[in-house]
């Protein structure tokens, strides 16, 4: 049953010619609109696998229609910030989001209001 919400975000420049007033890089965070997904578990060999590989999964997601990700980089789910670590598209239209590094991040955190 797909009854999460989750957003996609990616890093984009935040201000004109990508530079702030002291020429430092000037970027935010872009959400994109919700995406309803269906949270799944890591299997434990696919968990063990990944560690052999200096990988550590932490939550995956499968979404009906793999039109929904755009290849954004990170994923948001109850206001916490996972970087998107694979994506693999299944039976039909669905695709297979596995994350990784849950940080709670006041950027990532979004609200019903005005949505």
């Amino acid at each position: 049953m797909r009854d999460e919400m989750i957003y996609f975000a990616d890093m984009v420049s935040a201000a004109p010619g990508g530079k702030d007033a002291y020429g430092d890089p000037a970027m935010e965070l872009k959400l994109s609109d919700a995406v309803f997904a269906e949270q799944k578990s890591i299997g434990q060999s696919e968990f063990y696998q990944a560690q052999t590989a200096g990988q550590k999964p932490e939550i995956k997601f499968k979404l009906t229609d793999y039109m929904d990700y755009q290849g954004q980089r990170y994923l948001i789910h109850e206001g916490i910030r996972y970087t998107v670590l694979r994506t693999y598209r299944t039976v039909g239209n669905e695709l297979e989001i596995t994350c990784y590094g849950g940080v709670r991040d006041a950027t990532a955190a979004v609200s019903n209001k005005g949505n």
